[in-house]
């Protein structure tokens, strides 16, 4: 502790640089582990130090103080200490308007390391509302965020800003969020769902997967997603689907993007990001209107063939059972189901823990 403290004094911007970077090489180090993490979070002083070396003239040493914050919001615990930090300390330090700021700053050397220091923050769910305020007050930052997001090569300095997704993704477990990228006049959930398919990078391809994910589970957004002419459905369907054949009657069904796939056509292959994919077809099984809207779109025979695939090749349990879990409500017939929306359905504890066990079960061997 004391030695830390003493650190403060050589981290202060008008230290000398090589005594700044001896010190903030020191913890960088810490970061890398929870005992170091929590050293570093009983000095509030050093996390002002560090917050103020972020804007260092010295654009290695930025970049290192950047990194160290990546480390230390890397779980809801620490984000939260990083983030009632900054606007405890007096001036507060504008930790979520430095992170925007450079993101939306073409020519920022630092964009990637702010976007994961964003990513990692917004995972909690107040933060993320208090981003969504600074949003609220300036509508064009979103747009602008938006634009880095969907052009490529947007940054001069070849930062990718991968992890804009997640930060997207975060935002939408909120109301507020969803109801931004949804609602919204200017489009933005058109502009994302391209990146559902970007091969180049699994991040900017889950960070979009989980919006549609979050989206799904409110029931007020399943109209937008089962809208005509199918460009939501064909987001969620085209990743489990393969180059397998369909008849004439079925071929029909689909939604004429998903007809005759190329034999090259492949599937998703993260298994986490197939999982989220299912999940989203089981939130939108909700109602009576959208199970007969999915069947009418051939989900059920795009599952026949994914399930065979999953069995064969994919072989993962998680999917097998997502997979299975939606098929099993829409090969019923509405007569059978007898409700019109689940989500209405109170299930008792007794039977919520017999469903998780009969699931436990499965998992041990669904191959």
């Amino acid at each position: 502790m004391e030695s830390l403290t003493e650190l403060v004094q050589f981290m202060q911007p008008s230290q000398r640089l090589d005594l700044k970077k001896i010190a903030l090489t020191h913890v960088l180090g810490l970061t890398g582990t929870e005992e170091g993490k929590c050293a570093i979070f009983s000095v509030d002083d050093l996390l002002t130090a560090l917050f103020h070396l972020t804007a260092d003239e010295s654009l290695a040493l930025a970049k290192d103080a950047v990194l160290a914050l990546i480390n230390l919001t890397a779980d809801v615990s620490g984000a939260t200490k990083v983030y009632n930090t900054s606007r405890e300390i007096q001036p507060a330090y504008e930790l979520i308007t430095t992170a925007i700021r450079h993101i939306i700053n073409e020519n920022s050397n630092l964009a990637d390391p702010w976007s994961m220091v964003l990513s990692n923050l917004t995972r909690e769910e107040s933060i993320a509302n208090g981003t969504l305020d600074i949003l609220d007050e300036n509508p064009a930052i979103m747009m602008q965020l938006m634009e880095a997001f969907a052009k490529l090569q947007y940054n001069k300095s070849k930062a990718k800003l991968d992890y804009l997704g997640p930060i997207f993704c975060n935002l939408t477990q909120t109301h507020r969020g969803r109801e931004l990228l949804c609602r919204s006049k200017y489009n933005l959930l058109d502009k994302i769902l391209p990146f559902s398919t970007y091969e180049e990078s699994i991040v900017r391809r889950g960070g979009v997967i989980g919006i549609l994910k979050n989206i799904c589970f409110d029931p007020l957004y399943h109209e937008i997603i089962l809208r005509e002419p199918d460009d939501i459905l064909n987001v969620i369907l085209y990743p489990l689907c393969g180059p397998e054949e369909f008849t004439d009657e079925e071929n029909e069904l689909l939604p004429m993007e998903l007809q005759y796939l190329p034999d090259t056509k492949k599937r998703e292959a993260d298994p986490g990001l197939r999982k989220m994919l299912l999940e989203c077809l089981l939130q939108l099984c909700a109602t009576r209107k959208s199970r007969q809207h999915l069947r009418s779109k051939g989900v059920y025979e795009i599952l026949r063939e994914y399930h065979i695939w999953e069995q064969k090749e994919g072989r993962h349990k998680d999917c097998l059972l997502a997979c299975e879990n939606v098929v099993d409500i829409l090969i019923k017939k509405e007569e059978e189901i007898l409700v019109d929306n689940y989500k209405e359905i109170e299930v008792c504890n007794d039977m919520k823990e017999k469903f998780i066990q009969e699931d436990e079960e499965y998992l041990k061997d669904p191959l």
